[in-house]
């Protein structure tokens, strides 16, 4: 009774996010706890890591737990164990629905604004209703993968070219890695069309009539088409390796030796193809290109359908699993939401949502109150079962709302920050310059035209199954927006954002990475009521301290001053 949502405060913390367990005693060196630690010691301090990049300090008083800090500290390192909650999954998974705070009559027109308006895209409707309003004709909603019998980690639902039936559209699906075939993600308002696809199958060998089916869904008489090589960007292992090094640049080890991993980059087993950095490519292009998604519930229906319905692994990536599993860690979600915070710092005003918001959205990936990260494709998130097997089968998602309920952890009050009163509505009717301008250089260039966009520039490129070579046409330079003179916004383009990536630009995301560090927090943010409460009582200690020593008098000076002045 009188439940209004939970983990609210900052000294809280979901047992999944706790990364590492510090026992500390004046006495001797501080040793990492786990479930089978024997402490030869009595603990005065708890220092409990989180994956959100917190640092939580928790002291024995003499009064208090003291007598039994041995215990208490045992008990948080078994029970953070037990919680491979994943693996668990089964074990009173119908105890985590935790009741959402019932919205007044005051809140209904919020909830229509936030979470009631955002797609989650596991319904018919709600891809057909993103496909109306991008516009994009030419394309229809395929039901194909509704049994998920085609490729098990793609949607229900696919957006796909009308003239091609889904009798031809099931023959392409066996030459592409996992059968992620290409599909339509958005549709610029210009008339491009950003297709994603896993690579092709290196053992594949299409038959003519094949041919003629990935040809038309690639192609499909529309203009020329072109591949954008991921080759050179981070792997998985770069991402996974730069995250480590930023935890320990940012977070106090109390004197614990370094993490081995930190000097190697984390062993790799598979790298699925088109559910990690494609989801980033993705979503950062609609992010620079549509207006839409830079309002809140665009934002969410964006990382709903490229990241959550398209099948990327959140439970590996993010180190949830913590059994019988291969360690597959790469935060490439926290990435992206980097990437958001970097764009939102340029454009302030561009952005229907703020700096906590995407806060909060980062430290809800590690918490399990939500079915939005605790799957790994919509195929287990329909039948409630994990990657590591375990949840029992009977409710979508184990009966775990999606993570845009925010009234379940956050009050009316802190989703009230979560909007940015300076970004104003979508614009009406903007269009963007069509990306396709950029090849106005080649007129030669027709439909059916194949090029790759690789080291900064576009060169002529033939499908693998064809045997012939490409058209002898020369290269052409893509300019960088970091190179001088390099085009800039301009007052046609009102809708698309051009940011700036040189160094200089980029900042650490502070309020992120450095709420481990006290020293750095003091002064700088406060992250929560206590965090602004502990800040004012901090500058009414140094204005005591500055009264306590008399008024600042002025330096004499040589030259006496006049009684005006």
């Amino acid at each position: 009774p009188g439940f209004h949502g939970f983990l609210q405060s900052e000294h809280e913390v979901a047992l999944p996010c706790i990364r590492k367990l510090v026992a500390a005693s004046s006495f001797t060196k501080p040793k990492v706890l786990t479930a089978t630690s024997t402490l030869k010691f009595i603990p005065e301090e708890l220092a409990v890591f989180c994956r959100d990049f917190r640092l939580l300090r928790f002291y024995f008083h003499e009064n208090g737990l003291a007598p039994q800090a041995f215990r208490v500290a045992n008990a948080i390192a078994q029970a953070r164990e037990a919680a491979a909650w994943l693996g668990d999954a089964g074990k009173g998974h119908d105890g985590w629905s935790c009741p959402a705070e019932a919205p007044s009559e005051g809140e209904e027109e919020e909830e229509e604004e936030g979470s009631a308006a955002t797609l989650l895209f596991e319904s018919l409707h709600d891809w057909e209703k993103e496909l109306k309003r991008l516009g994009a004709e030419g394309w229809r909603v395929s039901a194909i993968n509704e049994r998920f019998d085609m490729a098990p980690s793609l949607p229900r639902y696919l957006w796909v070219p009308s003239w091609l039936l889904d009798h031809d559209l099931k023959r392409t699906f066996a030459h592409f890695e996992e059968h992620r075939v290409p599909r339509l993600c958005w549709h610029h308002p210009g008339g491009g069309d950003l297709l994603r696809a896993a690579s092709f199958h290196p053992a594949s060998e299409p038959g003519s009539e094949d041919v003629r089916c990935l040809e038309a869904l690639l192609l499909g008489g529309r203009g020329p088409c072109v591949l954008a090589d991921t080759s050179e960007l981070p792997t998985l292992a770069d991402i996974q390796l730069a995250h480590l090094r930023l935890r320990a640049l940012c977070l106090p080890g109390l004197g614990t030796p370094p993490d081995p991993t930190l000097c190697s980059p984390t062993p790799q087993t598979l790298e699925p193809s088109d559910r990690d950095l494609n989801c980033l490519l993705a979503s950062l292009v609609q992010l620079l290109g549509d207006p839409h998604a830079r309002s809140l519930p665009g934002f969410q229906s964006l990382v709903q359908r490229e990241w959550v319905a398209a099948g990327h692994p959140f439970p590996l990536r993010l180190g949830l699993l913590q059994r019988d599993t291969p360690r597959e860690e790469a935060p490439v979600f926290l990435l992206f939401l980097d990437c958001t915070w970097q764009l939102l710092r340029q454009f302030p005003v561009a952005f229907g949502f703020t700096e906590a918001y995407l806060l909060a959205l980062h430290d809800s990936s590690f918490a399990p109150y939500s079915s939005t990260f605790l799957f790994s494709c919509q195929r287990q998130r329909g039948q409630g079962t994990p990657v590591s097997g375990g949840c029992r089968r009977g409710s979508a998602a184990g009966g775990l709302p999606p993570v845009w309920v925010w009234g379940l952890r956050y009050s009316r009050q802190q989703r009230a920050r979560f909007r940015n009163p300076r970004g104003g509505p979508p614009p009406e009717a903007t269009h963007p310059p069509n990306p396709a301008r950029l090849l106005d250089s080649w007129p030669e260039l027709g439909p059916g035209q194949v090029l790759v966009l690789a080291k900064g520039s576009l060169a002529p490129q033939a499908f693998p199954w064809r045997s012939s070579r490409p058209s002898p046409l020369p290269a052409c330079r893509i300019p960088s927006l970091e190179s001088p003179g390099a085009p800039r916004p301009s007052p046609s383009a009102p809708g698309l954002l051009l940011p700036c990536a040189l160094g200089p630009s980029l900042r650490l995301w502070g309020r992120c990475y450095l709420r481990g560090l006290p020293e750095a927090q003091h002064g700088r943010f406060a992250p929560s009521l206590a965090g602004l409460a502990e800040e004012l009582q901090l500058l009414q200690e140094r204005l005591s301290s500055w009264q306590a020593q008399g008024p600042l008098l002025p330096k004499p000076t040589s030259t006496p001053l006049a009684p005006s002045q």
